[in-house]
């Protein structure tokens, strides 16, 4: 299995990607149909960039991509924003925001990628736990800017369920993927979910960014 995943790092590498995920989320997006050119693409802790070209790719860089994470980026064609910051502190989302209103059309629909991980430590009961608030706080990212598509990493295990349950109080389309790219045995899963659900949420709501557990 180690073989396989170096095979997707070399062919990366060879095709001009930051990294393995492009793969994951290209597959995802065969299945799901995530993009089309008419978007504000928001990619959470997209460090290197692999999702944030997949999502260039597939809209032929005619959406606008904002790529944020804590992580110094190097520029990739094609991105209209890289954001270095960190997403659990709103003044990060508040750029997000300024970005979104320089280049959003009145028919533009956000989606919100988050591929967010912590630095695996080797406890699994704590990597699992910051994952998953991790993603949690992307979730509130999304309806922060009431996006109508949010893909989401997440680790199996104990928080998952409840974690699932949440995103299905916003989205009516809610599916779990395990891209061909992830390794079998690893806990690692996306959440595709789309078309928000109607409910209370107004645009720009500070209160429903970055909950309390």
């Amino acid at each position: 299995m180690r073989k396989k995943r170096d095979v997707y790092t070399k062919r990366a590498k060879q095709e001009g990607y930051r990294s393995r995920a492009f793969y994951k989320l290209q597959q995802i997006n065969s299945k799901f149909k995530i993009f089309h050119s008419n978007q504000i693409i928001i990619d959470l802790c997209g460090a290197p960039g692999g999702f944030s070209q997949v999502a260039r790719d597939c809209t032929r860089g005619k959406a606008s991509i904002i790529l944020v994470d804590l992580a110094r980026i190097k520029p990739i064609p094609g991105i209209t924003e890289i954001i270095k910051g960190n997403i659990t502190d709103v003044s990060t989302v508040f750029k997000i925001r300024e970005v979104v209103e320089k280049h959003r059309s009145r028919k533009q629909e956000i989606v919100v990628l988050a591929d967010c991980s912590p630095n695996v430590s080797g406890n699994w009961p704590t990597d699992h736990a910051i994952q998953i608030w991790l993603s949690r706080v992307a979730l509130g990212i999304s309806n922060y800017f009431l996006a109508v598509k949010f893909i989401s990493k997440a680790f199996q295990g104990e928080s998952f369920p409840d974690f699932l349950a949440e995103i299905k109080e916003y989205f009516q389309d809610v599916k779990i993927s395990k891209p061909p790219t992830s390794r079998k045995t690893s806990a690692e899963v996306y959440i595709v979910a789309q078309n928000r659900r109607d409910s209370n949420l107004t645009l720009f709501d500070t209160n429903i960014l970055l909950k309390d557990e």
